[in-house]
């Protein structure tokens, strides 16, 4: 017997969860919307979405609010090709539907590639991210650098937050670096422990975060546990 395809059995998964339809949206962030700060992400895909009409699922209490999440948060001035927030309906829509809904009512620089459900019952999680940096003028010898990287057990970098300063040890998130031209490219693990940010494995192998270097997201892996 062929079995139910994801739409299929999201579906019927709504119908026996109360009527709850879950959606996976992948977007980009290009261009002034990388200077977007998370919390005025949040803000524009809520009102976005109570654009479309759609049947979103709320909170509840005193101020309800759609219920949406963004699985990773993107740091300020980073460029994205992939990516994600999720959200709930109380009916079904076609993923199609919705992307079209919901891309007519994006600002420049931010377009939905992609509408897709997902089961509820399934953990899904941030597996890895992969991101691309122009570094002009800084590649030259990069590659040994990298081999070099590469190579240690441990590489440990300083973090400066608002709450001040502290090391984090980078190497054991990076699962793949490489150069090409002048671009670096890379590939960092997301762990309920925490991650590696891409200017700092940069500042690992050499590269100055200077105004002229640009990150951007390029991938975003979800897994399910």
């Amino acid at each position: 017997m062929q079995s139910a395809s994801p739409g299929a059995r999201a579906f019927e998964q709504g119908l026996r969860v109360a009527n709850i339809f879950p959606y996976r949206v992948r977007f980009t962030k290009r261009g002034r919307l990388r200077f977007l700060s998370h919390h005025d992400l949040q803000r524009l895909f809520e009102r976005a979405l109570r654009r479309t009409e759609l049947p979103l699922r709320f909170s509840e209490g005193f101020n309800p609010h759609p219920l949406i999440a963004f699985p990773t948060a993107l740091g300020l001035g980073i460029e994205s090709d992939d990516e994600i927030v999720e959200f709930e309906l109380s009916s079904w829509f076609a993923p199609k539907a919705i992307q079209e809904r919901l891309g007519a009512q994006m600002p420049e620089g931010c377009a939905v590639t992609s509408v897709d459900v997902f089961l509820r019952k399934d953990r899904s999680f941030i597996d890895y991210v992969e991101y691309e940096a122009v570094s002009p003028g800084q590649t030259g010898g990069l590659r040994a650098k990298i081999n070099e990287f590469i190579a240690k057990k441990e590489c440990v970098v300083e973090r400066k937050s608002d709450k001040g300063v502290r090391d984090i040890e980078v190497r054991q998130y990076v699962m793949a670096l490489d150069v090409e031209g002048e671009k670096v490219l890379m590939r960092i693990r997301v762990t309920d422990s925490g991650t590696a940010k891409p200017d700092e494995v940069l500042r690992a192998v050499g590269i100055e975060i200077r105004a002229d270097v640009r990150i951007k997201k390029t991938y975003t892996e979800v897994g399910v546990r």
